[in-house]
Order: C-alpha cells, then sequence, then structure tokens
C-alpha cells in the first residue's frame, strides 16, 4: 500500500504519526464543503476576526478537526470562542445590573455576578473543546463502522475476486466517518488521480490508524485474496481478517471495562453522593451561614454546574469506549419519522407532531400550579402580608416573613403538589422528549436488530439442504420444518422463511423476484441494510446452482456467527458495568434524594421544636438579653437555633432535589446507553426515557413515604 507524503514528514506529531502537509491535504478537503451546523456556521461567521491560535495549540486544533469531520479551521474556532464569551458577559452582565434596578439589594451581591460570569467560561470552554470531543465520537462510531466494512468485503470478495468491487460495495452500503473517506478516494481514482485502488485507500490510511489501527491491518490481511490462488488459502485469509478485528475490539473492550469502573465509582461518589449528602445541609447552612453562603447559588450549582461537570466526567468515559458492536442501520425504512418529530395516524393520513414543542408545553403545563406557588411565594416574602400570621395558623409573636417560611416546611397538599409538580413537569418535559424521539424508532431498531442476530441460523440451516441438492423452495420447507420441530415459531427467521415460502408457492415468484419485486418483494418489510445485501448476494448465486447457493449461504453464516459470538461475550464483559449503573439510575439515586428532600424538612422542624423548647425555658427563667439598641429582645434562640427569617422555603429545597435528582438520572442514563450502544442516538433517548419513568416513580413514592416518618415523628416530638 502507497502513502502520500511519505517522504515530506518535516514534523510529525508523535502521538498519531501524521505530517504537517498531510494534515494540511485533509483540512483542505474538509474546507470544500458548505457548513452544515451551528457550530460550523458559528465558526465561518467569527472566522473574519483572524485570531490566530499560538503555534502549538494550532497544529493541536488541526488534527483535531482532521478527525472530528468539522468544516472549520483554527482561526474560527479560536474566534468564536472569543465572541461567545465577550458576547455572553454583556448579555449577563447587562441583565444582572437591569435586575438591580428592580431588586437594589442585588446590586451588592458580587457572588452572584461571579456566578453569572462562570456561564460565558463555560460556553467558551466548550466551544474551545468542541473539536476534540467530535473527533473521539468519530473515532468511536468508526469503530462501530469498520466491523461492518470488513464484513461486506469479506462477503464480496468471497464470491468476485475484484478488491475494488469489494470496497465499493462495503461503502455503498456503510455509512459513517470511514465510509465518507472511501468514496472520496475511490471518486478520485475514477478519475484518475490514483493509478490503483490501494493508493487511493492509502490516502487515508495514516488517517484511519488513529481511529482504529485494526480496521487497516484488516483490510492489509484482505489484499492477500488477491493474488492467493488457492481456494481453501483465500478462504482462510477472509476468515483471518475478519476474525482479527473482532478478537481485537473483544480484547479492547476487556480492558475498556477494567478501566471504566474506577471513573464510575467516582462519579456516583463525587458527582452523586457527597452532593445529595451537602443537601441535607441547606437549612442549617441558610440558617446559620446566610451572611457567607448564597443558598440561591447552592441552588443554581446544583441546577446547572453540578450537572454540567458530571455531563463532562461522563463524557469522558465515553470517548475512551471501544467501538464494538454493528449499529443497526434503520435508514431505510419506510415508517422512519423525520428527526425531531413523530408520526400521529389519522385513518390514511399523516400528522407530523413537532416533539420540542410538545415537550415544553407539556412540561411548562404540568408545572404551572408549582410555578404559581414559587411566585406567590416570592410576594409573600418580599412584602408579608400583615394578617399572614393568623392567617397560617402561626404562633403569636411570630414573625411574619418566619411564619411564611416555617409553613413552607409543613407536609400539606398544597407544599407537596407545588413540588412534585416543578419536579414531575420538569421530569414529564425530558421523558416526552426523549420517549417521543425514539418510540417509534427503537422498534423499528429492535425488530431489525433481533432478525439480524438470528440471520446467521437461518442462512446455515438453508444452506444445508441446498447444498444436499435440493432446490430453493423444498429447502426453505425444511428449514421451516426444523424450526417447527424445536417449536420456534415465533422466531423472527421462521417468519421470513414462512413469508418467502408462500410466495414462491403461491405466486410462482423467482427467489429474487420474492425478495425484491416492487409490488410482492418481501424485503420492503424486513428494512435491513444488512439482509437486503446478503439477499442481493445469495439471489444472484440462486440463478446458477442451488448447490452454490447453499456454499455461499453457510460461509455468510459463519461470518454473522463470528460477529454476533463477539458481541455476546462483549455483551457478557459489560453486564457488571451495565447492572451496576441501571441500579443506581433507577433505584439508589432516586431513593437517596428522595429521602435527601424529606430529611432536609425534617432537619427545620426539629430546630423549629428546639426553638420553641428553648423559648419556653427562657421564659420560665425570666432570662433575655437585649438587643445592641435596646429596642427588642435577642434572646438564645439566634446563639443557639440561628434566624429562621433566613432559612430556604422547603419547597424550594425540594423542587431543586428533584430538578437535581431528573437530571442525574437521565446523566446515568445516558452513560448506561453509551457504555453500551456507544453513540446510537435512538438506543440512547429510549433509555432516558425509560430510566426517567421509573426514577421518577420511586423518587415520589420514597419521599412520599419519608415524609410521613417524620411528619409522625416530628409530631411525637413536638407533644
Amino acid at each position: 500500500m502507497q502513502f502520500p507524503f511519505r517522504k515530506k514528514q518535516a514534523v510529525v506529531n508523535e502521538r498519531k504519526g501524521l505530517s504537517r502537509e498531510y494534515v494540511e491535504f485533509l483540512l483542505e478537503e474538509k474546507q470544500q464543503r458548505e457548513a452544515r451546523d451551528w457550530y460550523e456556521k458559528l465558526c465561518k461567521f467569527s472566522e473574519s476576526l483572524k485570531l490566530r491560535p499560538p503555534k502549538s495549540i494550532e497544529e493541536k486544533f488541526k488534527l483535531d478537526i482532521v478527525f472530528s469531520g468539522l468544516n472549520v479551521t483554527p482561526t474560527g474556532v479560536i474566534s468564536a470562542s472569543i465572541i461567545s464569551f465577550i458576547f455572553l458577559t454583556i448579555l449577563f452582565t447587562s441583565a444582572f445590573f437591569s435586575i438591580s434596578l428592580l431588586i437594589p439589594s442585588l446590586a451588592s451581591d458580587n457572588s452572584t455576578l461571579a456566578f453569572l460570569m462562570a456561564i460565558p467560561a463555560i460556553a467558551l470552554w466548550y466551544i474551545y473543546t468542541y473539536p476534540g470531543f467530535r473527533a473521539n465520537v468519530m473515532r468511536v462510531q468508526a469503530g462501530d463502522e469498520s466491523i461492518k466494512i470488513i464484513l461486506y468485503m469479506a462477503i464480496y470478495l468471497k464470491l468476485n475476486p475484484s478488491f475494488e468491487g469489494a470496497v465499493n460495495f462495503a461503502c455503498t452500503h456503510s455509512k459513517g466517518p470511514i465510509t465518507e473517506d472511501i468514496k472520496k478516494a475511490m471518486w478520485d481514482l475514477q478519475i484518475g488521480k490514483y493509478k490503483t485502488v490501494e493508493q487511493a485507500l492509502g490516502t487515508y490510511t495514516n488517517k484511519w490508524v488513529w481511529w482504529n489501527e485494526d480496521f487497516v491491518r484488516s483490510i492489509s490481511l484482505l489484499y492477500g485474496v488477491l493474488i492467493e490462488p488457492n481456494e481453501q488459502g483465500r478462504e482462510a485469509i477472509l476468515k483471518k481478517a475478519l476474525s482479527f478485528i473482532l478478537n481485537t475490539t473483544h480484547q479492547k473492550m476487556k480492558k475498556y471495562v477494567e478501566d471504566v469502573s474506577s471513573p464510575i465509582m467516582m462519579l456516583h461518589t463525587m458527582g452523586l453522593m457527597l452532593p445529595a449528602i451537602g443537601l441535607i445541609m441547606f437549612p442549617m447552612v441558610s440558617i446559620f451561614l446566610h451572611q457567607s453562603v448564597s443558598v440561591p447559588q447552592l441552588i443554581l450549582g446544583y441546577v446547572v454546574l453540578l450537572p454540567a461537570f458530571n455531563l463532562f466526567f461522563i463524557n469522558r468515559i465515553l470517548q475512551k469506549r471501544p467501538g464494538a458492536f454493528m449499529v443497526p442501520d434503520i435508514s431505510k425504512h419506510p415508517e422512519l419519522p423525520p428527526e425531531k418529530y413523530f408520526v400521529v395516524r389519522l385513518g390514511k393520513t399523516k400528522i407530523y407532531m413537532p416533539i420540542l414543542i410538545l415537550s415544553i408545553f407539556v412540561g411548562v403545563l404540568t408545572m404551572t400550579y408549582g410555578l404559581m406557588h414559587f411566585a406567590d411565594l416570592w410576594t409573600e416574602i418580599v412584602n408579608p402580608p400583615i394578617d399572614i400570621v393568623d392567617r397560617l395558623g402561626c404562633m403569636s409573636g411570630t414573625a411574619p416573613l418566619e411564619c411564611v417560611l416555617l409553613n413552607e416546611a409543613k407536609m400539606s397538599p398544597a407544599n407537596l403538589a407545588a413540588t412534585f409538580s416543578v419536579t414531575i413537569g420538569f421530569g414529564l418535559a425530558l421523558i416526552l422528549y426523549f420517549y417521543l424521539s425514539s418510540f417509534q424508532r427503537i422498534k423499528i431498531r429492535n425488530d431489525i436488530k433481533n432478525i439480524e442476530s438470528e440471520f446467521q441460523i437461518g442462512l446455515f440451516s438453508l444452506g444445508n439442504f441446498l447444498s444436499e441438492g435440493y432446490p430453493i423452495e423444498v429447502g426453505m420447507l425444511k428449514s421451516l420444518e426444523e424450526y417447527q420441530k424445536l417449536g420456534m415459531q415465533s422466531r423472527p427467521m421462521y417468519g421470513f422463511f414462512l413469508r418467502m415460502y408462500e410466495k414462491m408457492k403461491n405466486f410462482g415468484l423467482t427467489f429474487k423476484k420474492a425478495l425484491f419485486d416492487r409490488e410482492e418483494g418481501l424485503l420492503k418489510f424486513y428494512p435491513s441494510v444488512l439482509i437486503d445485501e446478503i439477499m442481493r448476494i445469495l439471489a444472484d448465486a440462486s440463478e446458477k446452482s442451488a448447490i452454490l447457493l447453499g456454499s455461499i449461504s453457510k460461509t455468510i453464516a459463519s461470518y454473522l456467527e463470528d460477529i454476533y459470538s463477539i458481541e455476546a461475550k462483549i455483551r457478557e464483559l459489560l453486564e457488571e458495568v451495565r447492572s451496576s449503573i441501571k441500579l443506581q439510575a433507577t433505584f439508589i439515586i432516586p431513593m437517596v434524594t428522595g429521602m435527601v428532600g424529606a430529611l432536609g424538612i425534617f432537619i427545620l422542624n426539629m430546630l423549629k421544636i428546639l426553638a420553641e423548647k428553648l423559648a419556653t425555658i427562657e421564659k420560665t427563667l425570666g432570662m433575655q438579653l437585649l438587643s445592641e439598641t435596646g429596642s427588642g429582645a435577642t434572646t438564645f434562640i439566634n446563639y443557639l437555633v440561628g434566624d429562621f427569617t433566613k432559612v430556604v422555603p422547603m419547597t424550594i429545597l425540594q423542587a431543586t432535589v428533584g430538578i437535581y435528582t431528573v437530571e442525574v438520572v437521565a446523566l446515568f442514563a445516558m452513560l448506561l446507553s453509551g457504555i453500551e450502544n456507544g453513540f446510537d442516538k435512538t438506543a440512547r433517548d429510549w433509555e432516558i426515557s425509560q430510566t426517567l419513568i421509573r426514577a421518577l416513580l420511586v423518587y415520589v413514592m420514597v419521599n412520599i413515604f419519608a415524609l410521613m416518618v417524620f411528619n409522625t415523628l416530628t409530631t411525637t416530638i413536638a407533644i
């Protein structure tokens, strides 16, 4: 294989072994197409500033951009980062001082301003590091894609000793970053830029080595088919190329599972357990440390900053995952809904419903009661009504503000409805978004996955009968009888063979027409790219002889069996990690946070009871200390218990805990899906929606149960 620029490597990057000239060549290719998404458009727009990064940073950016597939430049990335930082800084600063005019006390709160300034810094970091993140995502996707490409090439070379044909066949029926490079290479070959397919592929080989070195080694093994004169030798080479990439993938995943256990434990401890325990301290912090710590900022930290940190850490874990499985390609399914929409059927009419708008509407509608409650609470805190003490049934002499805040700690239907409406509304918005984005796609994906996983068994069974000389119809009938003997009529392949046999028998169709006929073709009901292409190969072979068709069927079945056996081993490796994360997401997280929210209210009520007991003792002993101004009494309560007028409203604490729970569960579900399925968006969305449903139910039940128990304890102690 020939490698371009091999003699020009004046500057070599040690990590990836790419020359500067080679990187420039790849960058020029990226810049020939138009900007596609918001990130590329932002970088293109910002590039006019011409803020060039330092040389060392620029070289790193070039490598990340090459491997990410983004159509941006280092200058554009740096410029976009700085523009975003400046714009958001001006925006939030202006908003802060505008609000300060309405709330004068906010003007002296420098910590709130500093918190707001963290958002532009996060935006700058995100834009700056996005190419590196995308490069790692592409590496994982390329790992999944490489297995499918080697499989397609091995199947094609089994029948046709044409390497160019095998490459074209593989890239025609695959999707991903490697496929895009192969298509470009084959186009350059067609227009005469390269003389051989080896030269054309060699242009991108250095790049593929970083994505998946084993893929390049497997390609090199496949070259041996062209010079091997013996049929058994060619078969051994094809099997070796496929088994090599599968076995190395298995070894990589084994190492990944070993390495990922400690980061997941750290994420669970530092990102969940310790922050959740910290929530218990909220009431005491707001009472005793209200002058040093801003509770609103703590709440924003839990709702915004902590989930952002967890998301960053989870992405770091997933970026290191090796490619492992062939992700089902559902793009050819006729019922596949468009992105960001789901389909509602009214008779024969299809209505495309926007997912995001519907999710936000339902979420906000559910949260309405809670939002109105908090709006009224804000009014009462800023300007407590004169009759609030009598109206809420507080003890005489209680300060109006203290009465309002203590009332929020009661287990009343109004308080429960307010907190749960916010939590459930926020959770429902996320559940709807992820569920509606995936529920129509996941069925298609799983159906295709199920039949693909059984496809090799059916092919092998059919191939055995065809190799004995039976015609295709008889071979298919005997395969059906074998399924019936084993009681496997419910399996997807039985239904596939049955429908195929009925079309051939009842309509007199040939094997090829029964599969691909525009009106009666069976494959339109099984829109799997893998099955479609394998059946096309078998249909061509069926026109020659049944024995040849049987031999090819068994060979393909053997290849597929190798793939799924390795996939089964990898799933076995992942089972312990997957079970641990699933248990945390669906039970441990909502149970802990549900208990924490209720415990905060219990602690506040205990402090209230302690204050009342101390007040009684103080009154009995006649001890009272006058304040410095002499205008009022400052009792022992102020020193021992704290100032209840500064406590965070418990309904707000409960709502914060609920929102935090929903965010953390969604992130752990994302981690769960990412470890098992990589960056498969359909599987990720479905996993998040299902995990959130179960976790939200656990959270609500645990929270209500804990509140009832603690309320009983509080009542008992108060007596």
